[in-house]
């Protein structure tokens, strides 16, 4: 059984209501399917940022839809921990990929722990770390 782990940007356009997204996440089994602490802390981050910087009430009430979009679909979701071995992987990581960022290499860490497939759309981010399977839904 494949472990689907979407990364922060196929979380965004799976909220977005991308047209490939949003069906491939649809037809994944929930138990399937998953993001890691790091993408829902990304996630997060950006839409409170969002509210803080809000100066129009349609723009304030749009931040709130959405985190609390965000909020419904992470609860439903498996949210795999940046934990002990993770963290671990993430070092051996971070020897051989310093140019890579620090939360693109947390997630491929998480994923690797947990022999998952990464979906993400943004391939060049991740294709140089060995053993890491990619998909793109987008």
């Amino acid at each position: 059984m494949s472990l689907w782990i979407l990364d922060t940007d196929a979380l965004s356009l799976w909220l977005r209501g991308d047209e490939s997204v949003t069906p491939r996440v649809a037809r994944t089994p929930p138990q399937q399917l998953a993001v890691t602490i790091i993408t829902v802390e990304e996630v997060l981050r950006g839409w409170y940022t969002q509210i803080r910087r809000a100066r129009q009430d349609e723009q304030l009430a749009r931040a709130y839809e959405a985190l609390q979009q965000t909020v419904e679909f992470v609860r439903g979701t498996q949210i795999l921990a940046f934990d002990r071995p993770a963290i671990m992987r993430y070092r051996q990581l971070r020897i051989r990929h310093r140019r890579t960022g620090t939360n693109d290499l947390r997630i491929a860490a998480i994923v690797l722990e947990q022999e998952g497939i990464l979906v993400t759309r943004n391939g060049s981010d991740f294709n140089e770390i060995a053993g890491l399977q990619l998909e793109d839904w987008s």
